[in-house]
């Protein structure tokens, strides 16, 4: 509102000064145009106040609010509990394939032996190579991650546990796929409202940051978007990042790229450059504590401190090579990496189909997860912390 002692300072200006007319005009002008669009607002407010659109936003945001809470209880709950209940940790290892069929071994973190045979399967199983890995705690918050954008979210302890010592792709979970789409990751969610963004990472190295408040939206809507721009690409992985954090990309070639994740666009982009029969083998942020091990087909553990990292100057670049051309030539390719800390498990799966646990510590020290006689090679490894 403009007072009335304004506006006769004005009548005043304008008799005393008929020159400045136009310029007391002019403000008036761009004064009743703010306030017209304002009172449009109010308006459009109002009306969604009335039929109920503005009351379900709300109903929508809390629901997600609660949502999140939940899954952090779950993920908080053993370390709430009084000292004279303790609760064993639990660890669940994830098997699944692109037709979403999924198999859940479930194992006591204070009972795992490094370098210790979990199960195997039968060859005709693995045979493709198509098959993928996750562990996580049995406590954790799941997205399926279908090539169409299409999302699923689950609780982990909603799959059901298999025997170990007889796993049948018969018994798997069932993640029904629509039509031709393809299951391409599941991605631990329990943590994401301690992030900042999440980053889409495709096969092809184009990334899209998405604001962790965009996200909830997205799951509540069981679709995240395909994240790419080429035909033939599809969506490799998520990576939470916190402000401080540094997303990291790895090749199939052993190539490794990184970038502060707050330079990242919120549109999708080209991040690394890759070669024509390249492609990412998986995606991570990572913080000044931890460090990097990659794993390559042949077993060989490769671990390299935080320091080692070189941040892109831009987007578009190739990154740095892991290991030697010769080693590239040679055939040999990446498996999978991670950011792990030290007290770090890992799990690998074999082209033989034996799944087997390791303790971070003394798998760097051995450097290979293989005999060196070994006829197999790892289709997939994947790390996770575990209190043993």
């Amino acid at each position: 509102m403009i007072p009335s002692q304004k506006i006769d300072e004005w009548v005043r200006e304008v008799e005393e000064r008929p020159s400045s007319a136009p310029v007391i005009l002019r403000f008036i002008a761009s004064r009743l145009s703010e306030l017209a669009q304002r009172n449009e607002e109010l308006l459009a407010e109002n009306i969604e106040l009335q039929t109920g659109q503005k009351v379900e936003q709300y109903e929508s945001r809390i629901a997600n609010l609660e949502y999140q809470l939940e899954m952090l209880k779950r993920q908080f709950s053993q370390n709430l509990l009084a000292p004279a209940e303790p609760a064993a940790e639990m660890v669940s290892a994830l098997v699944y394939n692109p037709q979403g069929q999924v198999l859940r071994l479930e194992l006591r973190a204070d009972e795992l032996v490094h370098n210790t045979l979990i199960t195997s399967f039968p060859d005709s199983a693995v045979a493709g190579g198509r098959l993928r890995l996750l562990a996580t705690s049995s406590q954790e918050e799941l997205l399926f991650i279908f090539d169409s954008g299409r999302t699923v979210a689950l609780p982990v302890a909603e799959i059901p546990a298999v025997d170990p010592g007889a796993p049948d792709w018969q018994q798997a979970y069932l993640q029904d796929v629509h039509g031709l789409e393809e299951l391409v990751a599941i991605q631990p969610i329990a943590r994401m409202a301690l992030s900042e963004t999440c980053v889409q990472v495709s096969r092809r190295a184009f990334v899209k940051k998405i604001k962790e408040s965009f996200l909830e939206t997205y799951i509540a809507n069981n679709y995240i978007g395909t994240g790419v721009k080429l035909q033939a690409d599809k969506t490799c992985s998520l990576a939470f990042c916190g402000p401080d954090d540094l997303l990291v990309l790895v090749s199939k070639e052993g190539y490794v790229w990184c970038i502060e994740a707050s330079r990242l666009p919120f549109m999708i982009e080209e991040a690394q450059r890759l070669r024509s029969m390249d492609h990412i083998i998986t995606a991570f942020s990572a913080n000044p504590q931890s460090s990097l091990v990659v794993v390559t087909r042949s077993g060989k553990a490769v671990h390299r401190d935080n320091s080692w990292l070189e941040l892109a100057i831009s987007l578009k670049t190739q990154g740095k090579p892991l290991f030697s051309r010769e080693r590239r030539a040679a055939g040999d390719q990446v498996a999978g990496a991670a950011a792990i800390n030290e007290n770090d498990w890992a799990a690998a799966l074999r082209s033989d189909g034996a799944l087997a646990v390791y303790k971070l510590r003394d798998l760097l020290g051995a450097g290979s997860l293989l005999p060196g006689n070994a006829s197999a090679h790892i289709l997939d490894f994947a790390t996770f912390g575990a209190q043993a």
